[in-house]
């Protein structure tokens, strides 16, 4: 693969606004020079990109599957074809995510990430697993396998901690146990979520003094005031979760916008209280992602059997969404044309935002002189034309 790449005449993508017709250069799978129109240097190969946006890569922070497979499926096999599908998306590095599942089907998972991560970088990079649930409440489980919900147990997650490395982990805070998990999450680096949860507002608030600091899919299987839940308490305490993101600085969050989940006056309200900086767009896709209608499980092969019909995945008594079957590009491209804020914040939302709630932005995320060159190509309404991978053409 050659050395020294020169993207020409495209539009730029900075985390401030788009650079028209820029010149971006990479060399040694790092970005060189990022910026106005200058003089090519010799020696590169030439990557006209006129008429298209030279963007970042996407960076999923919560997704499960596509194609097919899932991550839970821990074979080699599945998993190269999960971030193959998603790098032919835009997504550039991804956090793989688990199912709530039994304890050795979650470890078993960990391992084979660890055994992609050890391998060659041919598809999407990837960060530290996403383990969502099995610490969830029973109530807000959506598509989760009911049997296998529980409150923390030290001994269980002490050894997923040891089994990383991991980027998140969504948890009830409200949950028996909650609160010695998130420290020690915290305490390692890896996120504590709220998510799948009832808490309620002053429960969040102790979760944020333990060290919580995002918000699983806003609005999904989590409270919110118009709940007005009352709780064993002689007060009402009305607000949730979703009060606790437009109210707590300290909360980052993730929009699913496939245009299923919520409406566009639901994403244009998050957008206006949280902004582009503390709101990433994720795909929560699953396995059914790229695949034509019918019924797929979530999770692992023995999960939740899941219908999808004209693009929305239901739990079969129809009651309930289950994860999502779109990709990144396509929720970049939907949130922007539902609400109309400029595309390079949407493209904001989808890499440098998650990069900034994972830590890494140091490296990825945006394409500043000295970070990684994971670049894609998109067209006005998303459409990905290539993706490069610390330089290496992809697709």
């Amino acid at each position: 693969m050659p050395d020294r790449l020169a993207f020409v005449h495209g539009t730029l993508i900075t985390d401030s606004g788009p650079v028209p017709d820029s010149l971006v250069l990479a060399q040694a799978g790092r970005i060189t020079y990022a910026g106005p129109w200058a003089e090519v240097p010799p020696d590169c190969t030439v990557i006209d990109a006129t008429g298209l946006h030279v963007s970042p890569g996407f960076i999923d922070i919560h997704v499960h599957g596509a194609d097919g497979s899932d991550f839970m499926d821990a074979t080699p096999e599945d998993l190269h074809r999960v971030f193959a599908y998603h790098a032919r998306h835009g997504v550039t590095a991804l956090c793989p995510t688990t199912a709530t599942a039994s304890h050795p089907e979650i470890i078993a998972c960990l391992e084979a990430i660890n055994a992609y991560r050890s391998g060659p970088l041919t598809t999407a990079r990837a960060l530290g697993a996403h383990i969502e649930g099995p610490y969830l409440c029973q109530s807000k489980r959506g598509c989760h396998l009911p049997e296998f919900v529980r409150p923390p147990v030290e001994a269980e997650w002490r050894e997923l901690l040891e089994h990383g490395p991991l980027s998140t982990m969504t948890l009830a805070p409200e949950l028996p146990g909650a609160r010695p998990l998130i420290e020690a999450l915290r305490r390692q680096g890896i996120i504590p979520s709220v998510g799948h949860s009832e808490a309620l507002y002053h429960e969040i608030v102790e979760a944020l003094d333990w060290g919580a600091s995002h918000a699983t899919h806003l609005y999904c299987a989590m409270t919110d005031a118009m709940n007005n839940r009352w709780r064993g308490t002689p007060n009402p305490r009305s607000a949730g979760i979703v009060e606790a993101v437009y109210l707590e600085d300290r909360l980052s969050s993730e929009l699913i916008t496939d245009g299923k989940h919520l409406s566009r006056e639901m994403m244009l309200l998050a957008f206006r209280n949280k902004g582009y900086e503390k709101l990433a767009i994720i795909s929560d896709a699953m396995r059914a992602t790229g695949m034509p209608d019918g019924e797929y499980t979530f999770g692992p092969r023995h999960g939740m059997v899941t219908v999808v019909k004209d693009r929305e995945a239901r739990i079969p008594d129809g009651t309930a969404l289950a994860s999502s079957v779109f990709a990144m590009d396509e929720m970049v491209r939907i949130f922007q044309q539902a609400t109309r804020v400029p595309l390079w914040q949407a493209i904001r939302m989808a890499s440098l935002t998650p990069a900034e709630i994972l830590g890494v932005d140091d490296e990825l995320g945006s394409l500043r002189p000295g970070k990684a060159a994971d670049i894609i190509l998109l067209d006005d309404v998303c459409q990905v034309h290539g993706t490069w991978i610390a330089g290496q053409k992809i697709n």
